[in-house]
């Protein structure tokens, strides 16, 4: 695995684990930061264990090993998700660009270096 792609995972971990954590256990401060009201408690403490969850196959990724391949193309495919999510949002004028825009460039940004990285992996 190259070092760009291994620091790569390491950021994304980081990333989705500061938002597992607002959302498991700050939530208000989760609505401040995303710029959106979150009304339902119970999908807020759901999604945070699912930040957390893909946070820990990040880096576990990071750290490498048998199962570098695809627990790097999850991740991939989750920062491809959230991507698309993100367009249709904005698209459809269910977020504005205030609330939709900073994730959506964020995740854009890994969805590209995790494809172009990627490709040092020897399947």
């Amino acid at each position: 695995m190259s070092k760009r792609l291994q620091i790569t995972l390491y950021v994304i971990a980081a990333y989705l684990t500061v938002f597992g954590f607002l959302f498991l256990f700050l939530p208000n401060v989760a609505e401040k930061v995303l710029a959106t009201s979150l009304p339902d408690a119970v999908l807020n403490m759901l999604y945070g264990q699912l930040s957390l969850t893909f946070a820990y196959t990040a880096f576990l990724a990071a750290r490498g090993g048998d199962g570098l391949s695809k627990l790097s193309r999850v991740i991939l495919a989750l920062t491809t998700g959230h991507v698309v999510v993100f367009v249709y949002q904005l698209a459809k004028g269910m977020l504005n660009f205030a609330q939709a825009g900073p994730p959506l460039i964020i995740n854009a940004i890994f969805t590209v270096l995790l494809f172009l990285f990627r490709k040092d992996i020897k399947e």
